[in-house]
């Protein structure tokens, strides 16, 4: 499944792919010689792009989800998924948008003017546009964005966010000239400062920790956007979106966006049976294979940031070594796993080394040290050498403990579940059993991944603009049961400490020089294992416009649309 990686903009999460990082690129949506093995430049997408005069006005797009989202409040732990951001994206504001090659602009929809005012200290101006209204009837003012920055600092441990990025380096929030303008004032300088206020949500639902964990666990009780909450059929799995009558800038070219659940597996069939308009392919060679044969349908590739990785669980009793851990990933194969996953839909399979950046961004870099190469023999030498015994072919033991690794992956994904027995094979060689716990895909985050209830885990992270920031809630020290992204639960000062001079640092040579110090110390502790950069692969019928593999780029809802 995919899970987002923080910030918002342009983001993702899936299991079978992922939370939420990004990335692919380039090629015709019909061309089908290049595949999703060799990410291509990140600086284009494949959306179908037409002029807004020139589509059908009406029309209903369906719109797949793995998931209901536990909660449509996307700042909150349980609620950063990919199908998270994918409703509320249509339906809440964010301060700006991000073109195909990451350039931001502002978004004019909610604000007139962004201007960075002073640079010593950072000084950001956000000049409400005066038509932007909640759904309620309340006005968009330096209240919200007050009101969100307090949420989301870390200092209110009552708030249960997922990442406090960003905000945690703002000194104050203030209103402008009157209540249509924010001062937000940093108290250290901060590089991403444009990654914040996306999304944007009420002050009725950040001045409250209660209403903020849990008053969007049931539906979307406030919208500003171009579409607004048509209703949730819980039997059904669906939620519909229709546009707001109330809306101030141009009027969706929708009569509404249905989004329904269904298992990823069997997403494709729904495409065939014209149940649904697209499905993310990912790294699926079977849906890949089949979307080619289906008339009316065409494959779109973009580049961006996402990647598929293997979570260790290092609270764990197996796992709590890190002599252990590394033995582990020296013993997993992750080239020949992006073989198996990404050969097969053509071009080269270059398996990731690299937690920051992917292999077609700038600073890209192999920081794996000896976990850049499998290296069996190592492997169990190091197991001896932490005590793990092994007699012939057996599981190794330790003080009556087995080494036995629960290996959870949601169901219904077939790439977690072929990534899972090529690990169970791997790991076989020396002396672990893997034992594959498959879970129903709409527990698999909320209630195995962030309560870490696992050994390990597989999944994609879908990515930002914004590298290095959108990776500190993931790699940071937890602070007692705040562990943000943070699902391995290891960090050390170290880290926190080059993060935040990472993030500090305006010249991005030095930035990235920063975030691959900061990589090396990722692979040290052995977080997890990079396994390869994700396929940003869209298969959409033909006449869907304005929407496909975006890469970096933000959706505009109101733009989509169906040709003649």
């Amino acid at each position: 499944m995919r899970r987002v990686r923080r910030p918002f903009a342009a983001v993702a999460a899936v299991a079978a792919a992922a939370l939420v990082l990004s990335g692919c690129s380039g090629g015709s949506g019909s061309d089908d010689s290049g595949g999703g093995g060799t990410p291509t430049e990140a600086t284009a997408n494949d959306i179908n792009p037409v002029d807004r005069a020139d589509l059908t006005q009406g029309g209903d797009l369906r719109w797949p989800l793995t998931e209901l989202p536990p909660n449509f409040n996307y700042n909150q732990l349980d609620g950063t998924l990919r199908d998270t951001a994918d409703v509320i994206s249509a339906v809440l504001p964010a301060a700006f948008d991000f073109a195909a090659d990451s350039t931001p602009t502002v978004n004019a929809d909610y604000f007139s003017d962004i201007e960075l005012t002073s640079e010593d200290p950072q000084v950001i101006t956000y000049t409400i546009n005066p038509d932007a209204v909640w759904s309620d009837g309340t006005d968009i003012t330096a209240a919200d964005l007050i009101s969100q920055w307090k949420a989301l600092n870390g200092t209110n441990p009552e708030f249960n966010v997922s990442a406090t990025n960003g905000y945690d380096q703002i000194a104050s929030v203030e209103q402008g000239t009157d209540e249509r303008q924010a001062v937000v004032t940093f108290a250290n300088p901060y590089a991403d400062w444009q990654a914040l206020y996306a999304p944007l949500y009420p002050a009725s639902t950040n001045d409250d920790p209660a209403v903020f964990n849990t008053g969007w666990t049931t539906g979307i009780p406030v919208t500003a956007g171009p579409f607004e909450l048509g209703g949730i059929d819980t039997t059904a799995q669906t939620v519909t979106l229709v546009p707001d009558a109330d809306w101030w800038g141009d009027a969706p070219l929708l009569d509404s966006i249905v989004f329904r659940v269904i298992d990823g597996d069997a997403q494709i069939d729904a495409l065939a049976n014209g149940e649904i308009d697209f499905i993310d392919i990912g790294p699926d060679v079977d849906k890949y294979t089949r979307a080619q044969g289906i008339d009316g349908v065409t494959i779109r590739r973009a580049g961006g940031p996402n990647f598929r990785h293997i979570t260790m669980n290092s609270t764990s009793p197996v796992l709590s070594d890190v002599a252990v851990r590394h033995a582990l990933g020296l013993a997993i194969d992750r080239q020949t796993i992006a073989d198996a996953l990404l050969g097969p839909l053509g071009g080269d399979a270059v398996k990731l080394d690299n937690h920051i950046f992917m292999t077609n961004q700038d600073g890209y870099q192999d920081n794996a040290g000896d976990l850049s190469d499998v290296d069996v023999d190592a492997a169990n030498a190091e197991l001896d050498d932490a005590g793990w015994t092994r007699e012939g072919d057996g599981t190794r033991t330790k003080d009556g403990q087995s080494l036995t690794i629960r290996f959870v992956i949601p169901a219904a994904v077939a790439t977690s579940q072929q990534e899972a027995e090529l690990v169970q094979g791997m790991l076989a060689e020396v002396g672990a059993d893997v034992q594959i716990e498959t879970v129903p895909s709409g527990d698999f985050f909320e209630n195995y991944v962030n309560t870490g209830d696992f050994d390990f885990t597989v999944f994609s992270w879908l990515g930002t603009p914004f590298p290095i920031s959108s990776s500190q809630s993931i790699y940071g020290q937890v602070q007692g049961d705040d562990i943000q992204q943070n699902y391995a639960r290891v960090g050390s000062r170290e880290i926190d400490d080059l993060f935040a001079q990472a993030t500090s640092e305006l010249d991005p040579d030095a930035a990235r020089d920063l975030g691959n110090q900061i990589d090396t110390l990722i692979w040290e502790e052995v977080h997890s294992l990079t396994l390869y950069q994700r396929p940003d692969l869209k298969a959409q019928v033909d006449n869907l416009a304005n929407y496909g593999a975006v890469g970096f780029a933000s959706v505009r809802y109101q733009d989509i649309g169906f040709t003649s």
